[in-house]
């Protein structure tokens, strides 16, 4: 049985891919947010958290596993910028296939905590490939970019982007995720790491928050319910997103790993622009 190990397990992306995976009855080895319950794979765990693994001869040094209620799923809490502990994880769980969805993937607060976001996304993804490099490990490691890493030029080009086109990042969250790209691709061009990077555009369905969509539909509800008053808050309805359903984009993730070009970088997107103003609508 393939062991997979997924980064970011517990949010938007990583806990709909872990389920897709799952149902394919891989063996799951999920990597969350230390000292965060779980939020998006609580159909899976009573959300305990138990301290120290009980095989030692498995895993060594400290670190917290969630009991899970399927035999296929093991979650386990570690901080990106925990060298350690990762290359103790990694070496001893011996993944064929790696998912590196954990980042800071929010805007403002990248601008409020630069370092942290750098430190994350850039200095995190090193801490996955350096033990693959270090104990010659064999693993496929797909990683998740970004449509940020695009900067201004989703808004004003008039057709859909291109892998090809620029990349101008306008905010340190989309600065880091060019560093996430540059970071991987060199792990396989110095050392032979097959790596495949997946520039996420906006996605939507179960689970998502802090965008317009979600945001949309969880207030309306609220007011349908009698739960808030009737006015919807909202920002620019006159820009423009490339908006994907989280279904579609599971299928082209797994369509990217089977099929994709080690090496490259691919966009996971619609290839179409909606006005803000019409998801409102």
């Amino acid at each position: 049985m393939k062991r997979i190990l997924i980064t970011g397990a517990d949010g938007f992306l990583g806990s709909h891919l872990t389920d897709f995976l799952l149902e394919k009855k891989y063996r799951i080895y999920g990597l969350k947010k230390p000292e965060i319950a779980v939020k998006n794979l609580t159909h899976y765990t009573n959300n305990k958290r138990i301290f120290d693994l009980n095989d030692k001869e498995k895993f060594l040094g400290k670190s917290i596993q969630i009991p899970t209620q399927i035999e296929n799923l093991q979650l386990i809490e570690c901080d990106m910028n925990d060298a350690i502990l990762l290359e103790d994880l990694i070496s001893k769980i011996k993944p064929e296939l790696i998912y590196h969805f954990a980042a800071q993937p929010y805007v403002i607060p990248s601008w409020e905590d630069p370092r942290y976001t750098f430190n994350t996304n850039i200095i995190g993804t090193i801490n996955i490939f350096e033990p693959l490099k270090k104990h010659n490990l064999k693993a496929k490691v797909v990683v998740a970019c970004s449509s940020a890493e695009y900067g201004t030029t989703t808004e004003t080009l008039d057709r859909a982007l291109r892998e090809s086109d620029p990349l101008k990042a306008v905010h340190p969250y989309g600065i880091s995720k060019i560093g996430t790209e540059l970071v991987s691709r060199q792990y396989y061009l110095n050392f032979g790491i097959d790596v495949i990077m997946l520039r996420y555009f906006n996605q939507t369905g179960p689970r998502k928050e802090n965008d317009a969509c979600s945001d949309f539909v969880k207030r309306v509800a609220q007011i349908e319910m009698g739960l808030a008053e009737p006015y919807i808050e909202v920002g620019n309805l006159d820009s423009y997103r490339d908006i994907t359903g989280i279904k579609d984009s599971i299928q082209a993730t797994w369509l990217a790993t089977k099929k994709g070009k080690i090496g490259e970088s691919y966009n996971i997107c619609s290839g179409k622009k909606i006005k803000i103003r019409n998801v409102l609508k």
